[in-house]
């Protein structure tokens, strides 16, 4: 095959020039993203029901959505939560789960409940969770008068709105913050109570008159006509003429007992630019669409926006666009620097200019046409797959090493330009091949992890899959064919070595004859080495993502009291005047947030702040001057510190809590009497660090009682208590208007009301009199649940254990002791158990991995001793790797995590190499009439030297690849330094070791054989 291919160059390089073709057109084609397009396996559900209680709106409406939505095929949980006015409902899925079947499927459910809920609620809502759904940049619209923010709502959600939604990419436009005019009628009420006419009387003339007929037809012999019957009120003068009927049978017009006017709408929520009252839209790309061209298009039309408008101010904030173009950056890094060092390294070790082309040039074509190959398998280009191709592209030149020192040693033999091609190529075929498939073998396991991780590796996975195979290709082929070109006018005696590598090589021989003649002592250094993995394990701290340098923060505050929302928005402003000065930017979501995507609950009570700073210095100092500040303002309050997460670590940061004490009633009572019982039997708790969660926690409220007696006795029936009650404490909107352009809600306005005042409001009786709210209502100071949380099985509490627990292995049999002494069932949940699965799991993909490795060097070696002492030297590599990890105080991480796969592929692939050129000098040796002794002493001494520069040229390149990362600044080099230095350390150090190990492991193994 080869020399049919040798024959025949023209085509082989114009094929592969048509391949890089198509790897450019590709590469203008491929969709850039932040993360890959995965649908994450979960859907929420929002209820929002305006003035209901936690403990109402639980069992109205959350249990009844539990309990259908429980039986979703694939659903792995359900959790939910229910507070004063709104209601969230978390569903989990398997991750095999069709999720566009299931979302069909939740929302026929919620359908199918719509009769049993309350007419005046909204729908539920249900949202899918998707890797796309991060938002790539926000956009902050900021009136320049506080007047026309009525005004500038309108411009945002008519205009702004739709031109952002045209611009190619963009997929969903989300805000918070509008304002909308609403309509409010001020009744006179001391003449209404003269006309003996109560509010409901007003409500239902309004109504009666704002109906829409519908529409109707009529027939005209042959024709028919559509003849529209409509009463619509237009404008304040039909409003104004709508006739009231007194209790005399006159009527009087709206206006003599009302006033009529336009007011801004009541709002629950806010959304507050650097301190102002201010519009957030969220944009959100298409998962096809090119991030790093859209995110341009924004900033223009944003400019457009400025000129346009000139009534309200612009500004983009939270771009995180900069995480994928420090991907990018890190990637032409990589090719730029890294190349250049993988060249000087070749031209250092080799004696021609010839062969160091030829490997220089390698990189970009292997890298071009992986490129073509993206495209045909629908993968984007993003943090994960970009990653992946920086991994390999160290890689990428590591086979036409090989093949191209095998050549040339041929051609030291004598032989021709021609067979020397032929015969390098077919001495290295299997162990390159092997090589290769002990990489992907180690790499492509993980696609089988649990969760997001499985599906989100399997970009890295199949971008260094793609990248080796291409890089295979190239090596086989490509390589061959241009070096007979290249060399087919040179004479046999080309410079192959350097005076560099001759003196290495010197070295190398002396080291080995120094280490043969103590061979025990340098096999128990050896092994020593191996264990060393154990004492670093433990003094390297754990993370979940690698410490970048962090400027923004987030404020997740929660003022444990019953305060309005005005109140709310005032204690944020205050609060941002002590940010305003040492920030550079700040942002807040005051109260319930308008984002239709918004999933994490937020009440009237609770706010969330964000703001960034010009350091981490400055930003550490402010989050303490913010702790500081809560506990002496407001020491009621719960704050939570936490660093503003980019889109990368939103991914994979669980929210899950990480040891999770669920709690229910052994007598299924969920009352004060048992949350008081559990509060009392908190000093006994077996661990003291323990946290109470958010069910556990009260608010306080007012508890109406009707006596009932008292009502059938003054003549009150319920339907006027309820729209009266309603009135004072509850909803009072009357109705929608309409006209062609616009709409409003229609709303009484009977003034600012204490409990007491409005207690004494009159209330009409069946017998034409009027009487007291306070003759048959009064009220007490009441406790209630602030949130109510429920799973599959129910209602439950909880309790908190982190991180810093002693003692958790045992915790579960301590914590059910204390639960059934206090009257408690309990269950256990958290991302602690969930570590322990994932654990089990990886280590089965461990030893998948291990299988696999064992499997194809059986099948290269046909020997089943062999293999294992090829996967010997894997521990070599991971003690390596540690060390330097060790040394500059690194973490063991995501990325660390990734950087140890790789090594664990690439630290055997000398082993391979040296393992097969041995057996084969063995047998050359031994046919040539040596000893077996002598013929493995030759064997090991010269498989030593032909190995020695592959080993080097392969581990240099695809360390010096990745040397400009620790060295440049950005959070892409900071994300992935951690993995850097577990392939740099494994490569340098483990390979140092692995260059006797081998040599030393074989001969001990093999001469008494």
């Amino acid at each position: 095959m080869i020399r049919y291919l040798l024959q025949r160059p023209i085509a082989v390089i114009l094929s592969f020039v048509v391949l890089s073709i198509f790897g450019l057109i590709a590469l203008k084609q491929l969709p850039i993203s932040l993360l890959p397009d995965v649908d994450v396996p979960q859907i929420v559900v929002k209820v929002s029901y305006p003035n209901t209680s936690a403990e109402a709106l639980e069992s109205r409406i959350m249990r009844p959505l539990r309990e259908s939505l429980n039986g979703s095929p694939g659903l792995k949980s359900i959790e939910t939560r229910s507070s004063n006015h709104r209601g969230v409902l978390y569903l989990l899925f398997e991750y095999n789960t069709k999720m566009d079947l299931a979302y069909i499927e939740v929302n026929e459910r919620i359908d199918r409940l719509s009769a049993q809920f309350p007419r005046e609620m909204p729908r539920p809502q249900a949202t899918r969770i998707n890797t796309s759904d991060i938002p790539i940049v926000r956009l902050q619209v900021t009136p320049r008068l506080k007047e026309d923010f009525i005004q500038v709502s309108s411009l945002v959600e008519k205009t702004i709105k739709r031109r952002l939604e045209q611009v190619a990419g963009v997929s969903i436009v989300d805000i918070n913050g509008l304002q909308q005019v609403q309509m409010v009628i001020e009744p006179n009420r001391p003449l209404l109570s003269a006309l003996q006419i109560s509010e409901a009387d007003l409500s239902a003339a309004i109504q009666s008159v704002n109906r829409d007929f519908g529409g109707l037809s009529v027939k005209d012999g042959n024709y028919q006509y559509f003849v529209k019957l409509s009463n619509d009120i237009n404008g304040f003068e039909e409003l104004n003429r709508i006739p009231i009927r007194t209790t005399s049978g006159l009527s009087v017009p709206l206006s003599k007992v009302a006033t009529i006017r336009k007011a801004p709408q009541n709002l629950s929520g806010y959304h507050l630019f650097n301190g102002e009252q201010a519009i957030g839209i969220r944009i959100q790309k298409q998962p096809s669409s090119r991030m790093n061209e859209l995110v341009p298009r924004v900033q223009q039309l944003v400019q457009v926006f400025e000129k346009d408008y000139p009534q309200a101010k612009f500004a983009l904030t939270q771009d995180q666009s900069y995480l994928l173009n420090a991907g990018i950056d890190n990637l032409n890094q990589d090719l730029v620097y890294g190349g250049i060092l993988a060249i000087l390294v070749l031209f250092l070790f080799l004696g021609n200019y010839a062969s160091s082309t030829l490997m220089s040039i390698n990189i970009p074509i292997s890298l071009i046409i992986t490129f073509a190959l993206f495209y045909a398998l629908g993968i984007s280009l993003n943090i994960i797959s970009l990653s992946g191709l920086a991994l390999g592209i160290g890689m990428l030149i590591d086979n036409s090493i090989i093949v191209l020192d095998s050549i040339a040693r041929n051609r030291r033999r004598g032989l021709d330009t021609a067979d020397s091609c032929e015969t390098g190529v077919r001495e290295v075929v299997s162990p390159v091949l092997s090589q290769v498939l002990t990489t992907i073998a180690v790499y492509l396991p993980l696609i089988l992890l649990p969760g997001l991780a499985g599906l989100l590796v399997y970009d890295q996975a199949i971008a260094l899959t793609i990248s080796l195979g291409v890089s295979l290709l190239v090596a086989f082929i490509l390589s061959p064919v241009l070096y007979k070109l290249f060399m087919k006018r040179q004479n046999q005696s080309v410079k192959e070595d350097t005076r560099f590598y001759k003196w290495i090589l010197r070295g190398y021989h002396s080291m080995i004859d120094f280490i043969f003649r103590h061979k025990l002592l340098f096999l128990a250094l050896s092994v020593l080495f191996s264990l060393l993995t154990f004492w670093l394990l433990p003094r390297i701290p754990i993370a979940n993502l690698p410490d970048i340098e962090k400027t923004e923060t987030l404020l997740k505050i929660d003022w444990q009291s019953p305060i309005a929302i005005k109140e709310n928005l005032n204690r944020i402003k205050s609060l941002d005047l002590k940010l305003a000065k040492k920030t550079k930017t700040r942002e807040a979501e005051v109260g319930i947030p308008q984002f239709f995507l918004q999933t994490e609950d937020q009440t009237i009570q609770q706010a969330t702040v964000y703001y960034q700073c010009a350091s981490k210095t400055e930003k550490e100092n402010l989050d303490y001057t913010m702790q500081k500040w809560f506990k002496e303002q407001y020491p009621q309050a719960s704050l939570l510190i936490e660093d503003a997460e980019n889109a990368f670590a939103q991914l994979f940061n669980s929210k899950q809590a990480y040891y999770e004490i669920r709690l229910r009633p052994a007598n299924e009572s969920f009352s004060n009497t048992n949350l008081d019982g559990l509060m009392a039997s908190l000093p006994s708790f077996p661990f003291s660090n323990v946290q109470k969660g958010i069910a556990v926690s009260q608010e306080p409220g007012i508890r109406l009682f009707v006596d009932v007696e008292k009502m059938a006795l003054y003549g009150v029936d319920w339907n006027s208590l309820q729209e009266k009650t309603n009135l004072l404490f509850g909803q009072n909107s009357i109705t929608t208007l309409k006209n062609i352009n616009e709409s409003y809600q229609l709303y009484f306005n009977i003034g600012s009301q204490k409990l007491e005042e409005a207690l004494q409001d009159q209330i009409a009786t069946v017998h034409g009199s009027t009487i007291k709210l306070s003759t048959f209502l009064s009220y007490t100071l009441d406790q209630s649940p602030k949130y109510i949380t429920s799973d599959k099985a129910g209602q439950y509490y909880t309790l908190y254990l982190d991180e810093q627990t002693v003692g958790l292995k045992n915790a579960q049999q301590k914590i059910r002791l204390w639960a059934n002494n206090s009257g408690f069932n309990v269950s256990f949940q958290g991302s602690y158990f969930e570590g322990q699965q994932n654990m089990f799991i990886l280590f089965r993909i461990f030893l998948l991995s291990i299988l696999l490795l064992y499997f194809i060097l059986a099948l290269q070696f046909e020997n089943l001793f062999q293999p294992i002492l090829v996967m010997l030297t894997i521990p070599l590599g991971v003690s390596g790797a540690l060390l330097l990890l060790y040394l500059q105080n690194g973490s063991l991480d995501v990325m660390a995590a990734i950087g140890f796969v790789v090594v664990l592929g690439i630290i055997v692939d000398d082993p391979i190499l040296k393992v097969e050129v041995i057996n084969r000098l063995r047998r050359t040796y031994e046919v040539q009439g040596q000893s077996k002794i002598q013929a493995l002493n030759n064997a090991l001494h010269e498989a030593g030297e032909i190995c020695l520069k592959p080993l080097l040229m392969t581990s240099l390149t695809t360390s010096l690849a990745l040397v400009p990362v620790l060295f440049t600044p950005g959070i892409g080099s900071e994300l992935q330094k951690p993995m850097v230095l577990v392939i740099i350390g494994g490569l340098t150090i483990g390979t140092f070791f692995t260059t006797w190990f081998i040599p030393l492991a074989y001969w001990f193994t093999t001469k008494k054989k």
